[in-house]
């Protein structure tokens, strides 16, 4: 009776580099600043008459501004793309705007009472504006200063940054200027608001299919062919998506480009956005496309991202597939854009060429590796 003990042999089958590359352009656009009031409006209807609070800009301006240094090398890894500008601050310093600083000059508040705000005013909503351009997009911010924060001051400089406290990191600032870009001093009388309106760009890429090839090495097939590219589906209509003040609803075919990548740049899912999904069937290879839910997945369904270490102003990220996970014929591997586990649009599609798809057995792990991130001005 033959009584060897047969261990079975387990190894990686990694898709090696070179990475998936996505690209990410940020770039500030504009600040609108108003100084006013809000006055009583009398208003006659069906229901009689009544009263409401409207705001009544006084003085305002809208002017260009630069993003700081450490944006990109240090608040993108933390905070991603959008968490740098959940908060506004205003100062009396007026020293000249240099990519180099990190602070204001003169903040007002102090360290145990600081004064910047993420008040958004009734009526307005931050948001993330899709744009004409395929993968381009303004996040937009609306934050409002009380006469109890600004009022009687004469404020000089401004910034955003993604944290409350008194002299946090900045992701921009900026002197107020007027309408030609000379400097100015805002006095504030002592029952007057400040609003501050911010937009600054970001552009992603690739919005259309690019030609890569697979190095699937180890006890792997060698090099496969296929298409890579982002796209625009997002599904949150079951289960809304809150992200560092912004709301996102409903099914859209903008947007699931951005929240993978704001995932990918700040090293952390957002819910179970940039999932990793394989599939049996082809993705979409059309940046707007209408498939809300890929078919053709296999247990365990999906799988969570392993985010390196950035470095410098990138990121890499990886999943490695057990033995008995996801045993099928892979056609395409995609990171989905919805705040739910169980729901799959394709977002970031990685799909192989016909007569190029991999067969997963339940002998060997696969390592797919690495999507990669990287990000400037």
């Amino acid at each position: 009776m033959d009584k060897r003990i047969v261990i079975p042999r387990i190894v990686v089958r990694p898709i090696l580099p070179p990475p998936l590359e996505i690209g990410a352009r940020i770039r500030p656009q504009w600040l609108h600043w108003q100084v006013g009031r809000y006055r009583e409006k009398l208003s006659f209807g069906p229901g009689g008459k009544g009263k409401a609070d409207i705001w009544v800009p006084e003085r305002e301006g809208e002017q260009h501004n630069l993003i700081l240094t450490q944006f990109y090398d240090s608040l993108i890894p933390q905070y991603g793309f959008i968490g740098p500008s959940q908060y506004a601050a205003v100062g009396t310093g007026s020293t000249a705007p240099d990519p180099t600083q990190t602070q204001l000059a003169n903040e007002i508040g102090t360290s145990s009472s600081p004064r910047r705000t993420n008040s958004v005013p009734s009526g307005e909503s931050n948001g993330i504006e899709a744009l004409a351009t395929y993968g381009e997009y303004n996040i937009r911010r609306v934050f409002e200063f009380t006469e109890a924060q600004v009022g009687g001051l004469n404020l000089t400089e401004w910034g955003f940054s993604p944290v409350s406290s008194y002299n946090g990191p900045l992701m921009t600032r900026e002197l107020f200027r007027d309408g030609v870009g000379n400097p100015i001093v805002l006095t504030l009388a002592t029952d007057q608001r400040l609003r501050l309106i911010y937009r600054y760009k970001i552009t992603l890429s690739p919005t259309s299919a690019q030609n890569v090839s697979v190095n699937i090495g180890g006890d792997g097939p060698g090099i496969r062919t296929a298409k890579f590219l982002l796209t625009g589906m997002c599904e949150a209509y079951a289960t809304y998506i809150d992200h560092d003040g912004i709301r996102i609803t409903g099914t859209q075919n903008r947007m699931g480009d951005l929240l993978v990548a704001e995932a990918l740049a700040q090293g952390s899912h957002i819910g179970s956005v940039g999932n990793m999904v394989p599939s049996s069937d082809a993705a979409p290879l059309q940046y707007i496309h209408s498939v809300q839910e890929l078919s053709g997945v296999a247990s365990p369904y999906y799988k969570s991202l392993t985010f390196a270490t950035p470095s410098g102003r990138s990121r890499q990220a990886s999943v490695l597939l057990q033995p008995g996970e996801f045993v099928m014929t892979i056609k395409s591997v995609v990171l989905q854009a919805a705040p739910a586990y169980n729901v799959y649009p394709p977002a970031v599609n990685l799909v192989f060429d016909n007569g190029q798809e991999l067969t997963k057995d339940n002998l060997h792990k696969l390592l797919i590796a690495y999507w990669q991130i990287t990000w400037g001005p």
